[in-house]
This record gives C-alpha cells, sequence and structure tokens, in this order.
C-alpha cells in the first residue's frame, strides 16, 4: 500500500496493522526493515522536504483559519535545521535498541511484601 496520498486516517491504519505485523519479526530482520526505511527517506530527502513545504502552505492556511495551532505548524517543518537528520538519528536510535523481548536486564521489578495472609485463603 502507498500512503503517497493516504488520508491521515488510512496511515494510522495502515500504521496500526503493520505494528502487529513487524512485532513477530526476528530483531535481525526487524533491524534490516529500519535500516531500510533510513536509507529510504534518505535517498528521497529532496522529495519529502518538497512534499513537507507544499503541506506546510496547507497547514499555514489552517493556521489562519484557527483549525490548527502554530505550534503543530512548528513540529511539522522537516526544514528546520537539523529536524530532519534529527528524524533519521531517531530510526537509528530505535534499530540499536535491545529487542525487548530478549533482554528484560533494564527493568525492575518492585519487591512485594505480603502481610496478613490467613490460611483460609491457601
Amino acid at each position: 500500500m502507498s500512503l503517497t496520498n493516504a488520508t491521515s486516517l488510512a496511515a494510522a491504519q495502515a500504521a496500526k496493522q503493520a505494528s502487529r505485523i513487524t512485532a513477530l519479526l526476528s530483531n535481525e530482520a526487524r533491524n534490516s526493515a529500519l535500516t531500510a526505511i533510513h536509507d529510504a527517506l534518505t535517498a528521497a530527502k529532496d522529495y519529502i522536504l518538497q512534499a513537507n513545504a507544499d503541506d506546510l502552505q496547507e497547514a499555514a492556511q489552517a493556521v489562519q483559519d484557527s483549525q490548527l495551532s502554530t505550534s503543530m505548524l512548528n513540529r511539522l517543518d522537516l526544514r528546520r535545521p537539523g529536524k530532519f537528520e534529527e528524524m533519521l538519528q531517531g530510526i537509528i536510535n530505535v534499530r540499536d535498541l535491545a529487542d525487548p523481548r530478549k533482554d528484560h536486564s533494564h527493568m525492575e521489578y518492585p519487591q512485594r511484601q505480603v502481610s496478613n495472609i490467613s490460611s483460609h485463603c491457601f
């Protein structure tokens, strides 16, 4: 499915479906997919930034019509210095995370004390 001209709802539904599929991937496959996403976004940077500029024009009108906040408009701007690169680095950062399905060393489990347990509970 191409999301190039998809509605926000269609994009959100596709993302939800994709998250269910990627949850089943091996860590190696997940990391390969994230690397491919990073590389594809890098290769399409000029196209993405132009599309973003077009979207920002529409968003600016939505701000004028009080349908969108100025802060949201600013967050949407991928042309801000370093914004696109930060997005790409975020993909690499996620890729480099330990597989949460296998590494539980980062988790802290609270110690529970059980008191006043009567014998009839067993």
